[in-house]
């Protein structure tokens, strides 16, 4: 894996803990949900551009070290490298689709009121935001075989929580309180929600530092299976996997 990338994408990995530990102390404060460029109830931020690009970039390479796990994954689980690709893809698909969308939804605006394209916009941008939220949560817990031989068990355990809590607030948004905005309304679920995932991605940032030989090193299907000793390692003689491919 290229050092510009692992670098770049552990950055953006700790970037997106700080917007999501920001956004559940907001919601605390009694404030509505936000996402990119969208704040409460539909209100463009001043810096809408720039904040839509930042987004798409922070995901592209939150992406890219993804499947660089899914990558090592597959030498033992293959099923579960092909299942975390799959929903890593998903969520990228949907986090551009919503980004389009609020892209389509600040041309719109500047254009003049148009309140019968822009609630339609709204109601697509609401069910996007939704669908990524599900694919962010279900990306964490397609990597849990990774997390739970590579890394703790308290970060293998945390992975399964965004996705009921998730659904907590799909279910909230569709049986309780409804919200015309084009984000779902802010609840104590969201809240935690946006809390574990800023608890997630940290600790995956802290992860990708102590472990980068695994993400910067080249290694193949031999050397994760049988050679697990890294031959520049001198005196230690590393393992690449440390313990995360032993038997």
């Amino acid at each position: 894996m290229p050092k510009v990338l692992f670098y770049s994408g552990t950055a953006f990995c700790l970037f997106v803990a700080l917007t999501g530990a920001a956004e559940s102390m907001r919601e605390a404060q009694g404030s509505g949900v936000a996402f990119a460029a969208v704040r409460t109830s539909g209100i463009f931020g001043a810096r809408a551009p720039w904040a839509i690009g930042v987004a798409l970039i922070a995901g592209l390479a939150a992406a890219v070290i993804f499947v660089r796990m899914a990558a090592l994954l597959a030498a033992r689980n293959l099923f579960g490298a092909f299942l975390a690709l799959l929903c890593v893809t998903g969520a990228v698909a949907s986090l551009a689709g919503v980004l389009l969308l609020q892209s389509r939804m600040l041309v719109i605006g500047h254009r003049g009121p148009q309140a019968a394209v822009a609630l339609w916009l709204s109601e697509l941008h609401l069910i996007g935001f939704l669908v990524l939220g599900y694919f962010v949560s279900l990306s964490l817990l397609a990597l849990r075989p990774y997390f739970r031989i590579q890394a703790s068990r308290i970060l293998s355990a945390l992975v399964f929580l965004p996705l009921p809590i998730f659904a907590i607030v799909i279910a909230q948004e569709l049986f309780v309180r409804s919200s015309s905005a084009p984000l779902p309304a802010s609840s104590p679920a969201s809240s935690v929600f946006f809390g574990i995932v800023a608890i997630l991605f940290f600790a995956i940032s802290v992860h990708c530092i102590r472990h980068r030989h695994l993400f910067l090193e080249m290694t193949n299907l031999r050397e994760l299976l049988d050679g697990r000793f890294d031959p520049t390692g001198r005196a230690s003689r590393r393992p690449i996997g440390g313990v995360a491919f032993d038997s």
